[in-house]
């Protein structure tokens, strides 16, 4: 058998290991991508599958959107960092929003099987809170000073951004649940701290929301948070080859944006300090001491601080050699350090909680052609893209801009942006974005910024 064939047949007729049969069971999508399947002891299959149908009846030969429901399945396999428990009566579902427009693009088409570009008037509908949900303050626990946590649960995938959903109602005067725009199963107002969409709870697809309830625990997992960059206390970021690419800067303007990372790498060959600062890490137990010494780098950390004199080893060259060798294969990645960070999108927040209550009416309230992050100075033009992307159509001009709304009822980081989708077509921009925890590199350099607007 060929390989094709091979996976042809286990997927049918399963194995048998150490005496044991096994049949296949499910992959994530991106197991998918790459061939990998699990496969799990025959007598327990049935079972498990059915858990993961969480109530859903699918019988032989019945028709069904295949590649949905092997992803959609698949969603409880995601490893994680820990779990929060949620109830059902916490759950408020309100209606996706798409946004339709027309805008003048460069549209890329097949006319006689060829590719041909040109300007053109085209429809674009966006979904605007696509993957997002908003979650009360009082649910993050121990993770209260993040801005986003991305949970999983059966049937549910979605970027939970930190937002104070009590507050806006005490603040609308909602004081029942009849006054809420939604499916919900809650009794009481104060019992509403979650606020989501059915592009989250991919059970609709197949069945009710009230259904999915019915069959889901409310323990979801955990998958990430968003994390600060680390280089130079937050305040740079490694770039991207993509970046470089489609700004199509000049041979001069290239030393420009490498000339501070090259001489950064100088420094490190000349100057002891400069190296430990590189290699940097909180080694500190927690105690006053120290912790066990668990690799190179933090022996060479330590030995700097204890005698300068460690610098004019052979231990040391060797290794200031191999780190500096390391920073230019990621300079010759396009890895290289410039002003900024990777922020995750949230998109149209504020509108969502409007839309809880019923005051939504399509508009923006950051308006087009704006963010608002608390990274950056109000005012600020940004510079942003998203990695991977395919050409110069794919990079974000836009404004920073103050937003009482967000700092009311958000409790952002540096490291969230709020974006606008409403008559705007940032999310082709943005290389087919949505909100379950996409990430932008956005910066503030002012060459890139000027090279961005040629």
């Amino acid at each position: 058998m060929d390989k094709a064939e091979l996976r042809n047949y286990l997927y049918q007729n399963g194995f048998k290991c150490d005496g044991i049969e096994y049949v296949r069971y499910k992959r994530s999508c991106g197991s998918s991508r790459i061939g990998k399947c699990l496969f799990v002891n025959k007598m327990l299959a049935d079972e498990m599958k059915q858990w993961d149908a969480c109530g859903i009846s699918v019988s032989e030969g019945q028709p069904i959107d295949l590649a949905s429901w092997e992803a959609y399945i698949a969603l409880p396999i995601s490893s994680i960092i820990d779990t929060i428990e949620i109830p059902m009566e916490s759950i408020l579902v309100i209606d996706d929003y798409e946004s339709s427009f027309q805008e003048e693009v460069v549209a890329v088409e097949i006319e006689e099987n060829h590719l041909v570009s040109a300007r053109k008037t085209v429809n674009i509908t966006n979904s605007i809170w696509d993957g997002q949900s908003l979650l009360d303050k009082s649910l993050f626990g121990k993770y209260e000073d993040k801005g986003m946590i991305l949970l999983r649960n059966r049937f549910f995938k979605a970027c939970c951004f930190n937002a104070n959903v009590q507050k806006w109602f005490a603040d609308n005067n909602i004081t029942s649940i009849e006054q809420l725009k939604g499916f919900t199963l809650a009794t009481d107002i104060s019992q509403i701290k979650l606020i989501t969409t059915p592009s989250s709870i991919k059970y609709t697809k197949f069945g009710s929301v009230r259904q999915w309830m019915e069959n889901v625990s409310p323990v979801f997992g955990i998958v990430k948070y968003e994390k600060p960059p680390r280089a130079f206390g937050g305040r740079l970021i490694q770039a991207h080859y993509q970046l470089f690419n489609t700004l199509q800067l000049s041979y001069e303007e290239m030393e420009q944006v490498l000339k501070p990372s090259l001489d950064y790498i100088g420094a490190i060959r000349r100057d002891p300090a400069v190296l430990r600062y590189a290699i940097q890490y909180p080694f500190d137990d927690g105690s006053g001491g120290w912790s066990s010494l668990d690799s190179k780098n933090e022996i060479i950390f330590r030995m700097l601080g204890i005698n300068e004199k460690f610098s004019r080893t052979k231990m040391y060259y060797d290794f200031r050699d191999d780190l500096i060798k390391g920073e230019i294969r990621n300079l010759k990645k396009g890895h290289v350090l410039i002003s900024g960070n990777y922020s995750t999108l949230m998109g149209n927040g504020a509108e969502m909680l409007q839309e809880s209550i019923g005051q939504f009416n399509g508009k923006s309230i950051i308006g087009v052609g704006n963010v608002h992050s608390t990274r950056f100075a109000y005012g600020q033009t940004l510079l942003a893209s998203r990695s991977p992307h395919v050409t110069m159509g794919n990079i974000l001009l836009t404004t920073n801009v103050a937003c009482e709304y967000y700092d009311t009822y958000f409790n952002m980081t540096d490291c969230i942006v709020c974006v606008n989708a409403i008559g705007e077509n940032i999310q082709h921009r943005l290389n087919g974005c949505d909100y379950d925890s996409d990430t932008m590199l956005i910066t503030d350099d002012p060459l890139l910024i000027n090279v961005a607007k040629r």
